[in-house]
């Protein structure tokens, strides 16, 4: 790796500074104008937000300030502190679009400033895209957690970048301990952010073990105990509400419905189980094979639909036993769904791979499904809700006055794919010319930690479950980040350094 001519030593204006300058002030002023006029044009267009089933789910666990054990608790907590500041659903709305806004404005200006971005071609394509992004926007208008995730995602990953460049200790460990606090409510908000845990290990790392080896041991250990806590918590909060000691019955569940995407093309015998409760399941299965026949492929439709094995099973149990929905469901997920799924996937790789992660990765790469934004929908929370937590009358009821997203719903898939083409073929030709980049050690750091996070991120989605499009919203700005990082640093001739550049007020 050569050392760039701009030398840590280069980066003499600090940031605050750097942002208050004449340039970066108008650019501050002009996109915050951009972001309020998108704002009223989007609730003109959609003044209620979308819900889905989910979007019930979370209120119903905030009223009743109760985890429902199917989710983590943390948006369900986000909502209830909103509604003590106001009770409107459109307070919710704009807070959500606020959050967002501030976290890609911080995450542009930092890309801008720690990778010196002086083409201003580069820079404004960059941020057209990073800020005009319908499905971030929408995302916004709807009462799910993926706008917030989404945020805080944007918001751990800059902390990261500033950990990595801050020079002085200090700065690198205050830093370090925002980045840690918005790990633990990315994963309170979704199980997802348990994946950003390696990354963190990495960044606190590669920032820490040159400066202080005690700080380095300390802030590595730091989020594992939290994160242990947490998960022993939350264990305990569940066998206290449905008496099963369980962290979440809904990753067995899970998991048994990505592996009946597969189980028609492969014959299964009961006496292959060696756990009878395991073992009755599978004789159920096979009784009810009929059951497996889906047209589409992968699906969820085994987890939720009442007429597919997973839901008549759970029933039959329940009817048996004369047990609560909810001990059941967390019962089966962990102690019968999760061990069929996992010697399924195990026993069965091959079809696991062709009917299941295969068909997922091409849904990862041409997202064309999606609960929220494909149609708007209103039927996610019930009519009682809407009246006693957001204040609703009897006549009120959700709507929208366009379907501009819906009816042109079918280019962001395709975005989505020529993204995906352009960032891979980017990122061969890095590979290629890598040992000719010149830049900064902590810049080489922020590019390899985000395409880690990248490779990790979209390797559990493919896994974890049947893909959605608004999955990938916490990738947006990562893949563009990679992409104009590439693209600068591959080809410095499109993107050459300005001698001069106007800091004054």
């Amino acid at each position: 790796m050569k050392k760039s001519k701009n030398s840590l030593q280069g980066y003499d204006v600090s940031f605050i500074k750097f942002l208050l300058s004449k340039e970066n002030k108008y650019q501050l002023l002009m996109l915050f104008i951009s972001y309020g006029i998108i704002f009223c044009i989007l609730i003109s267009l959609y003044p209620f937000p979308a819900s889905i089933s989910d979007s019930g789910a979370y209120l119903q666990a905030a009223r009743k300030n109760i985890p429902d054990t199917f989710r983590p608790f943390g948006y369900s907590r986000f909502l209830i502190i909103l509604h003590h500041l106001s009770p409107s659903i459109h307070f919710l709305v704009l807070v959500q679009y606020i959050i967002n806004a501030s976290s890609t404005l911080f995450f542009i200006f930092t890309f801008k400033y720690l990778f010196k971005v002086r083409n201003s071609i580069l820079y404004y394509l960059f941020v057209f895209f990073a800020f005009f992004s319908p499905l971030i926007l929408y995302l916004s208008n709807s009462v799910l957690s993926d706008s917030l995730f989404t945020s805080l995602t944007i918001l751990w990953l800059t902390t990261g970048f500033w950990m990595l460049y801050c020079n002085k200790i200090n700065g690198r460990f205050i830093f370090s301990l925002v980045h840690i606090i918005l790990l633990i409510c990315l994963i309170s908000v979704r199980y997802t952010g348990f994946i950003y845990l390696p990354v963190t290990l990495l960044l606190i790392f590669i920032s820490f073990y040159r400066k202080s080896i005690f700080l380095c041991v300390l802030l590595l250990i730091l989020p594992e105990i939290v994160i242990y806590s947490y998960y022993e918590a939350q264990k305990a909060k569940v066998e206290k509400l449905v008496q099963v000691r369980t962290f979440s019955g809904f990753n067995g569940w899970q998991l048994a419905n990505n592996a009946l995407n597969c189980l028609p093309f492969v014959k299964i015998r009961p006496s292959e189980f060696s756990d009878p409760e395991v073992r009755k399941f599978a004789e159920f299965i096979i009784q009810n094979e009929t059951l497996l026949t889906l047209k589409v492929r992968p699906s969820a439709k085994f987890m939720w639909d009442p007429e597919m094995p997973l839901k008549k099973y759970q029933v039959i149990e329940m009817k048996r036993l004369n047990v609560i929905y909810l001990h059941e469901w967390n019962y089966l997920g962990s102690n019968v769904y999760n061990k069929f799924g996992s010697y399924i996937i195990k026993k069965h790789p091959l079809a696991f791979t062709k009917y299941f992660l295969l068909p997922n990765l091409r849904l990862l790469l041409y997202p064309n499904h999606d609960q929220v934004m494909k149609s708007f929908r209103t039927d996610g929370i019930p009519a009682d809700l809407l009246k006693s937590w957001y204040g609703f009358s009897e006549s009120e009821k959700l709507y929208c006055k366009s379907k501009v997203f819906e009816k042109t719903f079918f280019i962001i898939p395709v975005f989505r794919l020529i993204m995906w083409f352009v960032l891979i073929s980017a990122i061969v030709t890095f590979l290629v010319k890598r040992k000719r980049i010149s830049w900064e050690p902590f810049q080489q750091a922020a590019f390899w930690m985000s395409l880690v996070f990248l490779l990790i991120y979209s390797a559990f989605s493919i896994y974890a479950g049947p893909f959605e499009l608004r999955y990938i919203a916490p990738l947006h700005l990562v893949q563009l980040f990679l992409l104009f990082i590439i693209i600068t640093k591959t080809f410095p001739s499109i993107s050459k350094t300005e001698e001069k550049e106007n800091f004054s007020n």
